[in-house]
């Protein structure tokens, strides 16, 4: 696997596997170690988006790498006969692979199932005419979709019923290692960041699982209210992120383009190289990617002269994490304004439900709109204008969300 960026990411992984031990003896059984032994007994024949699967399927050809680490994160890899080349996960380098468009090679195993996200209509032609059967299952895209991807996985693989369910507690037991990390960052200021494939214009943005991941590693993304992995350079200089992480080779590039100079992150040194498998992946892949996030964007965690915080009494008992005392100061934001603070204020609202409109850090009668909504739920003085007061309010988790009612939905712009 891919080498860390700091060592003390291994104390961190230690502290999630402790607190982890004390609370999963069920489902997924395996994380974040290797996969189970353990044999799902569900229901057949089963139906998953359409296809009816008639049996335990034995010889499944899987041409997703994440859905590969779907399969291996649920333990079901021994049913899995082979894989397109890219699926080069540690848990399946035994795997025969097969090139990515090789239809023949895909009928020459003779397989019982074939996995995918999506089928182009040749391959659809060349495995319908060999009457393989073929199931889509789409990647997940928030924490919700996360457990119908898993759920979808493995009845698939285990039946409906108790396979069904496997999954569901599958996918909620690698969020409560996502909890965990999440629940020791620090919570008394924004931190923005963004991961760029290119300089081109292509992010991790809002509609992708990725997203997610940075939230669970306590960041914000720059890109949250963009979709379709697209961005334009100006969105991404008025954001002005904390953090860049990249793709391999891409901070050599920045450092070298005179447009990102004035960026907090190149003047911070805050510049971090992830592979894009960390982005894709929604396996167990999805728990190193929040240790590398984390790691990177709060090293203070891991540093030993700094205050002590222990979790909740009622939650599972594990080694204390240090975080270092600070005292956050919010600019005052009104009408008007365009900068990272205002984009970080839209990007909290929208977490709790008041702003329900793309926005781009500009603060506009909306957003104020948005503001002022807040400040009456949370019982402040409603003057729309973002203060000390109302921003400690709203990044705390005192923070009340907006009551949604079947009339209180809103049209605007930001």
């Amino acid at each position: 696997m891919k080498q860390k960026l700091f060592s003390g990411c291994r104390l961190m992984a230690l502290w999630i596997c402790a607190a982890l031990a004390a609370t999963i003896f069920s489902g997924c059984e395996n994380l974040p170690g290797m996969a189970s032994t353990a044999t799902v007994t569900g229901e057949f024949p089963v139906e998953v988006n359409g296809v009816t699967i008639s049996s335990r399927p034995q010889k499944v050809v899987v041409l997703s790498p994440s859905l590969a680490d779907v399969v291996a994160a649920l333990g079901y890899e021994t049913q899995l006969a082979a894989g397109v080349e890219s699926c080069t996960q540690d848990t399946l380098r035994d795997l025969q692979k097969i090139p990515e468009n090789d239809y023949q090679a895909i009928i020459n195993i003779g397989p019982d199932l074939v996995l995918g996200e999506s089928f182009d209509s040749n391959l659809t032609s060349a495995l319908s005419g060999a009457n393989i059967p073929m199931l889509a299952i789409n990647p997940a895209v928030n924490r919700t979709d996360f457990e119908r991807l898993y759920s979808e996985v493995s009845s698939a693989f285990a039946g409906g019923g108790a396979g069904h369910d496997a999954g569901v507690d599958c996918a909620q037991d690698i969020f409560i290692v996502l909890d965990n990390i999440n629940r020791v960052v620090p919570k008394d200021k924004v931190t923005t960041a963004c991961y760029l494939y290119d300089l081109q214009g292509s992010a991790v943005t809002g509609d992708m699982f990725a997203s997610t991941i940075m939230s669970c590693a306590g960041v914000t993304n720059a890109f949250n209210s963009y979709t379709g992995r697209q961005y334009d350079f100006d969105a991404l200089r008025i954001s002005n992120p904390n953090i860049i992480f990249c793709a391999p080779g891409l901070k050599t590039e920045i450092l070298r383009d005179s447009r990102f100079t004035n960026f907090q992150a190149v003047r911070n040194n805050a510049i971090y190289e992830l592979e894009p498998s960390l982005m894709e992946l929604q396996g167990r892949t999805v728990i190193e990617a929040a240790y590398e996030i984390c790691a990177s964007s709060f090293p203070e965690l891991l540093e030993e002269n700094s205050t002590t915080v222990s979790l909740p009494p009622n939650e599972p008992s594990a080694p204390a994490v240090s975080v270092p005392e600070t005292t956050v100061s919010y600019p005052e934001l009104s009408e008007g304004e365009s900068s990272e603070d205002v984009l970080a204020l839209q990007t909290r609202l929208d977490e709790l439900g008041y702003l329900d409109t793309e926005y781009d850090g500009h603060y506009g009668e909306y957003t104020a709109n948005c503001v002022r909504d807040f400040q009456e739920t949370n019982s402040l003085p409603v003057t729309g204008v973002a203060d000390q007061a109302t921003q400690a309010l709203l990044f705390s988790d005192s923070a009340l969300p907006k009551i949604v009612t079947s009339s209180s939905s809103e049209e605007g712009t930001d």
